[in-house]
């Protein structure tokens, strides 16, 4: 699912006005700059129109992308003569795009793109949107909105990178990859209960994982997790005491902000700043778990 459809909730393009309420300004010239990334990477591809003959054509990662998204909105873009005669002169025509869906044109560039060529265009957007202070970055193909705090930044991403690394080597680590990346996207929607009830599911889930259980709540498994080798306890601290003040932090924020219980007849307002901490804890401590488990439990099933 592309940005635009993602967050259509949040994006008005009736009657011909076009309104944006989740992407925030993002000014001409830094679009601008966006699109030359874009040009930079449109790499080469050659396909064959007809499965039954052996006539190719040959096409750019962009213009793919810009076929594919014209195609869903219900008309071009840029025109198609454009980009084939001038691919390196539509910056201006880029600049111009809506940015919802100069963001969904990204997405869907960074589908068309080899492996190497992902890395280096995630990369050198990412790049440029941190040095222009867009609260914005591409992860795994998808924007994923975050505060311009440098090091949210870095905390949250780090959480989800050491995640999607070990989901290509272990299958069930895909579940609280997933279940990170909802919490942040219903933080961007505003849906601050599901944001926080998201967090803790992907905190119990790399417990289950490395507890090597299916079932159990965050008491059992907190209690579960110190019994094994990954988490190494200083000795100036107790494990109770560490279990209690710090692993289950972001539970007891859970349970008692409504997140994961109904409200009964009073109503609680969650605030962004709550739900942005629920999120912030998820990630400190699901990195905490993930490094204690390459660090103790991979080396020593390996020894």
């Amino acid at each position: 699912m592309i940005f635009c459809d993602r967050y259509k909730e949040l994006i008005d393009t009736e009657n011909g006005e076009f309104k944006d309420y989740i992407c925030g300004e993002i000014k001409f010239n830094i679009k601008r700059k966006i699109a030359e990334i874009m040009i930079e990477f449109a790499e080469p591809q050659i396909y064959r129109p007809s499965r039954y003959d052996k006539y190719e054509e040959t096409t750019t990662a962009l213009e793919s992308a810009l076929n594919i998204l014209s195609d869903k909105l219900g008309y071009s873009l840029i025109p198609s003569c454009m980009i084939s005669y001038r691919m390196e002169e539509i910056d201006y025509q880029l600049g111009c795009i809506f940015t919802p869906h100069l963001f969904s044109l990204i997405e869907l560039q960074y589908n068309e793109l080899s492996e190497q060529e992902r890395t280096e265009f995630e990369k050198a957007l990412n790049c440029l949107f941190g040095e222009k202070d867009i609260p914005w970055i591409l992860h795994d193909g998808r924007f994923i909105k975050i505060d311009a705090k440098q090091f949210e930044i870095d905390l949250k991403a780090k959480s989800l990178l050491l995640m999607k690394e070990l989901k290509g080597q272990e299958e069930v680590f895909q579940a609280p990859y997933n279940e990170m990346v909802a919490a942040i996207e219903f933080l961007e929607k505003g849906s601050y209960s599901e944001a926080i009830a998201n967090a803790g599911k992907s905190y119990e889930s790399v417990l289950k994982i490395l507890c090597d259980v299916n079932r159990g709540n965050a008491d059992k498994l907190t209690k579960q997790i110190l019994e094994t080798d990954i988490c190494s306890i200083p000795g100036s601290m107790t494990r109770d005491g560490f279990r209690e003040k710090v692993l289950m932090s972001l539970p007891y924020v859970r349970n008692n902000s409504t997140a994961s219980h109904g409200s009964g007849k009073e109503v609680i307002e969650i605030s962004m700043e709550m739900a942005n901490l629920a999120i912030n804890m998820a990630a400190s401590l699901n990195t905490y778990l993930i490094e204690s488990y390459i660090k103790n439990g991979i080396n020593r099933k390996e020894d």
